[in-house]
């Protein structure tokens, strides 16, 4: 389902859902989510389109961030962040735009044409449109693929990469008739190849590992895009880019766009209230909260879209206690999801229930529900696995040679939906005997420090996609004892592995489709991964801004973005 990012109201971005080998969107609608009546500016794709000739030139805008960013690399292990990301693409190159479908179309800002030239091997030839430049004046070239291929190939282990798949898959990067064209030449068919290069890096930045790891640590020191980097406040855990003038397509509307951490959503909405930020996702954290505070004021836009997100939990397998299946399975029939969605959804309209697949939405065709045994919480089913794992039942939880089945949830601060989330399943595991605590740790540090290492027994985040359901699900569910990559807990088996692999080289999407529906049946058994619900995108917005709000499966064209004249 997903491109990974992460953000700390627990966003991680994976790598992408439903797509098609010729762009299209597997199906998916974007039209499915129930959400609240009462929107403001809702265009189809939820960005409050508007024509730039209806659009005041000018103007300042300010943007909320739900952390600081720890690296501006997004695919460093670090950098892959939803807030990362939000920023990096008005810098940066993209091949493609999606509309609010998924559906692709050529960004000819940068290229003037991608097309597949064979399928067997399968060959993509970009052409690099001529005015293209980084900003340190140097054109786009083919050796900007080529050194991206490298750094993220998995033949160099000391590229910290956030994930290997579909550059894994590639045979070779080539320059084509001159340097402004690139062949890439995979091994064989990669369904979801669209999705790679989104977004392109300099080959100053990928040179070496040393360079790719830390050299955008502090800021990006190489960009291409309608903005460029202009400042960091560390006071203020503010970053301002500004419309740069050497771009060569349609001039950004806005004079500068300033992003500002708040860790707390709730304090962001207020601030938007207060005419102090024009632009929140108000999606993460207590989202009805959220959205409710914000109908409360003035001049404030809820600008929302059915989404591409989905909450879960990740259970560590190299946990003691959790590295027995059973144990893992009963922790996921011990969590009531239901009781979960209705809570934390619910309010939001219509009929929410759990999200029963791992890979596609709900408002996406090929969606259907893989859990079997695991669709409802069960908590007699759950004592039955423990059970027979040779726990026995003592007072309140089970025990197993002295030691009480305890486990803990790692949680960022400030984020009520986490909380909720957590002690929702506190509630309904200490029903089945298994004893949960909560471990709250520091918003700044939850995915640095604790969820990108390991460092947790049971964790809860969002998961962001793209169009391409499958291309980026090997980041996420691949398992490699010995990268840990984006598959945090270490989940999955070599079944699962050899069911993607084969999905994302399908030679149809139907193909596809139906092999990532089997590895989501696979998944659920191997209980590493418990998807809870899909979330419909809330956006708080000055309601004089337009071009940017709830964008779904669609991108933003951020030199679009700007006050309505």
């Amino acid at each position: 389902m997903l491109a990974a990012v992460a953000t700390v109201a627990s966003v991680a971005m994976v790598a992408a859902c439903g797509g098609s080998s010729d762009g299209g969107s597997g199906g998916s609608k974007s039209n499915a989510v129930k959400v609240p009546d009462k929107t403001t500016n809702n265009a189809a794709d939820g960005l409050a389109t508007t024509d730039r000739s209806k659009i005041k030139p000018g103007g300042k805008m300010t943007w909320g961030l739900s952390q600081v960013i720890p690296n501006f690399n997004y695919y460093e292990l670090d950098g892959g962040l939803l807030d990362t990301i939000n920023i990096m693409n008005a810098l940066l190159p993209n091949p493609f735009h999606f509309n609010g479908n998924g559906v692709a179309s050529v960004n000819t800002d940068y290229f003037t044409s991608i097309d597949k030239k064979s399928d067997s091997p399968l060959t993509i030839e970009y052409k690099i449109n001529p005015k293209a430049k980084w900003s340190d004046g140097t054109p786009l070239t083919w050796e900007d693929f080529k050194g991206m291929w490298t750094a993220l190939n998995g033949k160099n282990s000391k590229y910290n990469v956030s994930t290997t798949q579909g550059f894994d898959q590639i045979a070779s990067v080539e320059r084509g008739t001159d340097d402004q064209d690139a062949i890439v030449k995979f091994t064989k068919t990669y369904t979801d190849w669209q999705s790679l290069f989104q977004p392109l890096v300099p080959k100053s930045l990928t040179a070496t590992p040393d360079t790719f790891n830390k050299a955008w640590i502090a800021k990006p020191l190489v960009t291409a895009g309608p903005f460029k980097w202009q400042s960091t406040n560390k006071t203020a855990k503010s970053y301002t880019i500004v419309r740069d003038p050497n771009w060569w397509g349609n001039k950004a509307e806005l004079d500068s766009i300033t992003f500002v951490a708040y860790n707390d959503t709730a304090a962001a909405v207020q601030a938007v209230g207060s005419k102090n930020l024009d632009f929140q996702d108000i999606t993460f954290g207590d989202e009805v909260g959220n959205v409710q505070a914000a109908k409360g004021y003035s001049g404030v836009d809820i600008r929302q879209v059915g989404s591409n997100i989905y909450r879960q939990f990740t259970l560590n397998t190299r946990d003691p206690i959790l590295s027995d299946p059973k144990v893992r399975q009963a922790v996921v029939l011990g969590i009531d999801r239901k009781q979960m969605t209705t809570a934390l959804i619910g309010k939001l309209g219509g009929n929410p229930t759990p999200l029963q697949n791992h890979f596609f939405m709900k408002n996406q065709a090929p969606y259907k529900e893989t859990c079997g045994q695991f669709c409802n919480y069960d908590a007699a089913k759950a004592k039955s696995l423990l059970e027979s794992a040779g726990w026995t039942k003592k007072g309140d939880y089970y025990q197993k040679n002295g030691k009480t089945l305890a486990i803990s949830i790692t949680i960022p601060t400030q984020t009520p939906n986490s909380k909720a989330e957590a002690e929702i399943a506190q509630s309904t595991l200490k029903a089945v005997g298994i004893k949960l605590s909560l471990q709250t740790v520091p918003t700044d540090d939850f995915f640095a420090k604790y969820v990108n290492v390991g460092k947790f027994q049971l964790t809860t985040f969002t998961w962001i996609g793209t169009p391409f359901p499958v291309g980026g699900a090997l980041s996420i569910f691949k398992y490699n004892p010995k990268v840990r990559g984006q598959n945090y807990g270490f989940g999955g088996s070599e079944e699962i592995n050899q069911l993607l692999s084969s999905a994302a080289s399908a030679p149809s999407t139907d193909e596809e489709n139906k092999l990532a529906n089997d590895a989501s049946t696979a998944m659920w058994d191997n209980a590493a991964w418990l998807p809870l619900y899909q979330k419909p995108q809330a956006t708080a917005v000055n309601s004089k801004l337009v071009n940017i709000g709830a964008n779904g499966f669609a991108d933003v064209h951020y030199e679009n973005i700007g006050y309505k004249a």
